[in-house]
């Protein structure tokens, strides 16, 4: 088995028989390595305390009844003692009499850290000490999932404050691109001012596409295969399979020892509302683009990055609504009443655009029909007590109302600013991802796509 592997195996209460080369038989339990140095006869060790139940020390215990278990760091201790410390009673089954019967499950999270030395206060090493080995290799396994934790916490806080970046960069630049398609009408020199636009967007494409490429790179590196419980699961599967059949049974026990799905899934949910995030940017730009460039009386030909907003959102809902499902199944309220305010934030402009060039008019139709159904499950889910739920629950009530109008009416500034702010709530601007289960605070701004008033294009798009 894998040496990370909580043991399978029952411990031994009873004396070691084995004799040392003193010629005495050896105090500790059966099992442990055997140390000339603590003999109970012959090593000067009899004033050490090593029963912290009666506060006995070594010369006044009777090895037979209470044999010794000698820790990495030298400091020894009855295995009675040791066992209520390391808490033995949580990964072992016992009797009456205190003889190990039978394996608990320990694939949910432990309570407790790694065991260390009543006296150094020293880690107890598997290695060293392989009676704790169960006890000692599942908190381990712990450390490492919530390092793991950590280390992608950190690393998605970057890539988020990328993406605020990159938004913040999208909204001022938009502004500039879009006078500058408004006054095409009257230059001089339009095939110049295309080709600046049409650099622009291909350099704003640019930085999308690399900070989208940074997230999958980040999804990939933190998948739930990569997780340390789900790694050792997999080890300890395949080396199951190469026991002879006589320990089949106890291959069974440790294999189930090992949980088969990821422990901790909280990287993976940000990972994935920050992917739809970034999309939800870039679709809620290329559709203010586009509704300037129909809105301009000009003939020129300009040529979207990227492809057609209205192709790319179709992927985007169905990556959106999986999403939002899947967090509704897992009792994440809060990841799925975000991604159901960006789930509508792109249907309703996506439906302005279809009725506008009549394409896909009944598609975009069921996308509406599919926002306002999450957008209500969304008001039930702000019911239960998450971090925030009242002041989301504020932006899909604004939500819901931009639904609500017309496709052809305009949506003001105000509208699309009092869901941001509902939204946004963390320190610095940053709205929170937490849920029911996060205890930090982190997250994303949001900004629901606007939408504007269908023109009929007078403009020449190509994608």
């Amino acid at each position: 088995m894998p040496c990370a592997a909580p043991c399978a195996r029952l411990p031994c209460n009873l004396r070691c028989p084995k004799t040392l080369p003193c010629g005495h038989q050896c105090p500790g339990v059966c099992g442990e390595t055997c140390y000339e140095d603590y003999c109970h006869k012959c090593a000067s060790r009899d004033g050490a305390r090593v029963d912290l139940l009666e506060m006995k020390t070594y010369g006044e215990i009777d090895p037979d009844e209470a044999p010794i278990v000698v820790l990495g760091c030298g400091h020894f201790f009855t295995a009675e003692t040791l066992d209520g410390l390391m808490g033995m009673g949580e990964v072992y089954l016992a009797d009456g009499n205190g003889e190990f019967t039978g394996l608990k499950d320990v694939s949910t999270e432990l309570s407790r850290s790694i065991p260390r030395c009543p006296d150094c206060q020293r880690p107890v090493r598997q290695y060293a000490t392989q009676r704790y080995n169960r006890m000692i290799n599942r908190a381990v396994i712990d450390e490492m999932s919530k390092r793991f934790l950590v280390n992608g916490q950190d690393e998605l806080r970057e890539l988020e404050q990328e993406t605020n970046e990159l938004e913040q960069s999208l909204e001022t630049t938009r502004v500039e691109i879009t006078n500058s398609i408004r006054l095409l009408r009257m230059s001089l020199s339009i095939s110049a001012k295309v080709s600046k636009i049409e650099k622009e967007l291909n350099e704003r494409q640019d930085k999308f596409k690399g900070l989208q490429k940074a997230i999958q790179s980040f999804c990939k590196k933190f998948a739930d295969r990569h997780q340390p419980a789900q790694k050792l699961h997999n080890a300890t599967v395949h080396a199951a399979r190469h026991r002879s059949v006589n320990d089949l049974m106890a291959n069974l026990s440790l294999v189930d020892a090992i949980p088969a799905t990821p422990r901790d899934r909280r990287v993976t949910y940000r990972a994935s509302i920050a992917q739809i995030r970034v999309e939800h940017i870039a679709l809620r730009d290329k559709f203010s683009i586009v509704q300037a460039l129909k809105a301009s009386t000009s003939t020129a030909s300009i040529k979207i990055p990227g492809g057609n907003p209205s192709q790319l959102a179709k992927p985007f809902f169905q990556i959106c609504k999986k999403f939002i499902d899947e967090c509704f199944a897992e009792n994440l309220p809060k990841l799925g009443v975000e991604a159901s305010l960006y789930y509508a934030g792109i249907a309703r402009p996506y439906e302005s655009y279809c009725r506008a060039t009549k394409v896909d008019i009944e598609k975009a139709s069921e996308h509406m029909n599919i926002a306002r159904v999450v957008l209500e499950r969304a008001t039930e889910m702000c019911a239960q007590r998450f971090e925030n739920a009242d002041k989301l629950l504020k932006a899909v009530e604004e939500s819901k109302k931009l639904l609500r109008k017309e496709w052809y009416e305009d949506v003001t500034a105000e509208e699309i600013a009092a869901i941001k702010i509902a939204m946004v709530s963390g320190p610095g601007g940053i709205a929170t991802h937490s849920g029911h289960w996060y205890n930090c605070v982190n997250g994303h701004p949001v900004s629901p796509l606007p939408h504007h008033s269908a023109v009929l294009p007078l403009f020449t798009l190509t994608w």
